[in-house]
């Protein structure tokens, strides 16, 4: 039997004519799906034979109303992208660095000789970001703000990502709301500014997720592999936050548990070996480096303050902990219970899963897993659009009560990003007060020294004062600098007394607990020190003590 075709072409220059019907030959009406394919003169509605049941609930990656105008994508993207760099850049200059940025400061600014070096000893798994910000210091220079500028950025792409992902799994006011909801976060603005790499991790997974979503819609080669290098680079830049993978492989399962012989399964099993190649290599690499965390706790103090820090405050937790809770039920009562399933995934599996393999990977830490706030905020999103779809069933009250929300979730968490701004976080030492407390007081003989167990003490001192190096007292203990050992310490002398010398003032930078200035070093040079030297002034600022030391009987 011939071919029945019923066909109507499109005018020359018009695209509203309805789109070509074509029926294969031996195929059933009610055997086809009905799925679009963009041609070059316009959209043809094609029939496919379908290798798969019709689900019994919306799968998580087929919600309603999925495909938008580009320039709605665009809009969607930008609005919370635009409210988080705002966001983050307010004030990006106002804290000081701490212990880790002052590391990353240190790490950007050696020769790439000398990087590899340190590399070789510590931080390996961050080798990709400290190249990256050498080549940006080297452009925008060493101020804070520069510092920092990256790290806004990529968290504001993570916000617009996030809006995306969220347009795919609930709908496109979810989608926006949830890029707000994250926006919002204090600890999103709290990692926008800071000089590390936990901002660019959550800007990847958020993108491999989006990819992830456009890969299950379009399943081609090309889809997959974007996914999986942006995965690759989400572990690059922390590799913790390869985890992501937890939802992901839950939302791959549900689009293809009912068609195991697509091919398309093949695909997505095909990235996961690349993503496999991609992060094993990192896993192996930072094996060996594994004391740099060695001080991550899992205790029940811990476990308690997980939630405020992940969140940023109590307040902010309980909020957005209470609204998820309430999406859970909204999504269960919807029939979307996998999606329901994916998001209790991609929040607490995490948690759980480096809490019980702590004593294996000491990994139990919020901001290693800062990704996780992506699943909170699209969970979010789906509690405060779900009530407000109950509250009013009309379309133009939806948009106030949305805002309304939004406006609440800002007053909760107002309190905590004012305390992001304060000039030094609580629990950091103020290396600026300090440094400036040394240079106003210093002379050409003076020499320094440093007690107290920041890694990085050193770095930060000199990061304070390098404006000015020749105000800075020489460093008599040092004898091979950071960059020779390829750490972040230098290696000090073995004996105190011929390395102080006839020096009779010596300023010494302690950040140990309490206001004994001898402790925090070894016994040796404590006794030398307590021996000829004496306190002449003492300065206090936020953990870190400055003393003046003066010999008892001064050489000539």
């Amino acid at each position: 039997m011939a071919d029945q075709t019923t066909s109507r072409r499109h005018a020359a220059g018009r695209d509203d004519e309805p789109p070509t019907l074509v029926v294969k030959r031996g195929v059933r009406a009610e055997d086809h799906t009905q799925i679009l394919r963009y041609t070059p003169t316009g959209t043809t509605l094609l029939p496919r034979v379908k290798d798969e049941p019709p689900p019994e609930e919306p799968t998580p990656t087929a919600a309603p109303g999925l495909r938008i105008p580009g320039w709605k994508q665009w809009l969607l993207f930008l609005a919370p992208a635009v409210v988080c760099f705002a966001i983050g850049w307010q004030g990006v200059g106002q804290r000081n660095l701490w212990n880790d940025e002052y590391a990353t400061y240190h790490a950007a600014t050696l020769s790439f000789d000398d990087l590899f070096k340190l590399l070789d000893n510590v931080d390996r798994v961050l080798g990709l970001y400290y190249v990256f910000m050498h080549g940006w210091m080297s452009v925008a220079g060493d101020s804070i703000a520069m510092l920092r500028l990256p790290s806004v950025v990529a968290m504001a792409f993570a916000a617009g990502f996030v809006a995306l992902v969220g347009q795919r799994l609930l709908n496109t006011n979810a989608g926006l709301v949830a890029g707000l909801v994250f926006a919002l976060i204090p600890t999103v603005t709290r990692y926008s500014q800071e000089a590390r790499s936990y901002a660019f991790a959550v800007a990847f997974a958020a993108l491999a997720t989006w990819l992830l979503m456009i890969a299950l819609e379009r399943p081609v080669w090309g889809f997959w592999l974007l996914y999986a290098v942006a995965v690759g680079l989400t572990a690059a830049f922390h590799l913790i936050s390869v985890l992501i993978l937890f939802p992901h492989i839950l939302l791959t399962w549900f689009r293809y548990q009912r068609s195991d012989r697509d091919v398309r399964l093949w695909k997505s099993l095909g990235a996961l070996a690349l993503i496999a190649s991609l992060a094993m290599p990192m896993a192996y690499a930072g094996s060996g480096q594994s004391d740099a965390i060695g001080w991550i706790k899992a205790d029940r103090h811990a476990v308690m303050k997980f939630p405020a820090d992940l969140f940023g405050s109590k307040p902010a937790a309980i909020a957005l902990i209470g609204v998820g809770l309430l999406a859970v039920l909204i999504l269960a009562f919807a029939k979307r219970g996998k999606l329901a399933i994916v998001f209790a995934v991609w929040t607490l599996v995490p948690p759980v899963f480096t809490f019980v393999t702590h004593p294996l990977l000491n990994a139990f830490l919020f901001r290693y897993l800062l990704f996780t706030l992506i699943g909170w905020a699209l969970l979010a999103a789906g509690g405060i659009y779900g009530v407000v779809r109950l509250m009013s069933s009309r379309s133009w009250p939806q948009l106030p009560i949305a805002a309304a929300v939004i406006a609440a979730l800002v007053l909760v968490t107002l309190p905590a990003q004012h305390a992001l701004r304060e000039s030094v976080l609580p629990g950091e030492s103020d290396f600026a007060a300090a440094a400036k407390t040394v240079a106003a007081g210093s002379k050409t003989e003076d020499g320094i020294a440093y007690a107290g167990n920041v890694r990085a003490l050193r770095r930060a001192m000199e990061y304070e004062m390098r404006s000015d190096t020749t105000a800075w007292p020489a460093d008599m203990f040092e004898v091979k600098t950071a960059a020779e050992r390829g750490d972040f310490g230098a290696e000090e002398c073995a004996q105190t007394l011929p390395c102080v010398g006839k020096r009779n003032r010596i300023w010494l930078v302690n950040t140990s607990k309490g206001d004994d200035p001898w402790v925090g070093m070894k016994p040796e040079r404590s006794d030398t020190l307590r021996r000829l030297f004496k306190v002449s002034e003492h300065w206090n600022h936020q953990e870190i003590h400055i003393y003046l030391l003066v010999r008892r009987t001064p050489v000539k």
